[in-house]
């Protein structure tokens, strides 16, 4: 199950020399690690100057750059962030450089000074790290939060101790839903990370035997719904003749 974490904090404070570090570190131990960088600042990231760009401009939705060492796939619309982690099937943890109004994601601070911290602290901040860590007084200060302050290029190995123990997976991010006890997927998290409670209590990470898409979007299914599905499902296709052993259903209803 992937496991994701947010870099956060003002501009040069360092954000992307911790990922780097904590990626080259995670990858030694054996995981597999990708990132995704917010780009709040810019339109594209493919340019008018490349065929990509005229594929896209012809009507192509995603468009694929294949070269000798890398392909960049480009998905010509904005995706949430659960969509864009759905195209990265395989990697055991995430960092996301930005992103810090995500509410289930658990952050490392990448902060100049204490103003900084303050900035950028919520209740799901597990570490502080950047600049803020090369300075004596500024760390005394910051020390008031109550979570570790690490330089990341000295103390590498415990910060990614840290991560490897405290990031969680996406939650649907419900702001009600009830089946784990807790009144949103924002306080299991904070439950979680402060170990009063576990990735166990919660039934939608625990089952994902079905993805349900509706206009390109996934849609979390609690217990009732998702065995609704199922069966129904599985009872229909396994009444047709000729279908034997059934193993995966892939449904598409498109309005007419």
């Amino acid at each position: 199950m992937m496991r994701v974490a947010a870099v956060v904090g003002g501009k040069n404070s360092g954000k992307t020399t911790i990922i780097q570090h904590l990626a080259r570190e995670l990858r030694d131990r054996g995981y597999r690690v990708g990132s995704v960088k917010e780009m709040p600042n810019a339109g594209w990231i493919d340019t008018p100057s490349k065929e990509t760009w005229r594929y896209g401009e012809a009507g192509a939705e995603i468009v694929v750059g294949a070269a000798i060492n890398e392909i960049a796939i480009f998905v010509k619309r904005r995706l949430p962030l659960r969509e864009i982690a759905s195209l990265l099937a395989g990697i055991d943890y995430l960092f996301l450089e930005g992103f810090e109004n995500e509410r289930t994601v658990v952050k490392v601070i990448a902060a100049k000074d204490v103003a900084e911290v303050q900035r950028f602290y919520d209740d799901l901040t597990i570490a502080v790290s950047g600049i803020i860590a090369e300075s004596k007084e500024e760390v005394e200060k910051a020390s008031a939060f109550g979570i570790p302050i690490l330089n990341c290029k000295m103390e590498t190995k415990e910060l990614a101790d840290i991560v490897e123990r405290k990031a969680l997976p996406l939650f649907p991010n419900f702001s009600r839903c009830g089946e784990c006890g807790y009144s949103s997927c924002h306080e299991l998290a904070k439950a979680i990370i402060t170990e009063t409670s576990s990735l166990k209590e919660c039934p939608l990470l625990e089952k994902e035997d079905i993805v349900l898409e509706v206009n390109r979007k996934i849609v979390p299914l609690k217990a009732f719904p998702r065995l609704f599905i199922k069966r129904t499902l599985m009872g229909m296709i396994s009444s047709l003749n000729g279908i034997g052993q059934v193993e995966e259903i892939k449904v598409t209803i498109k309005k007419p």
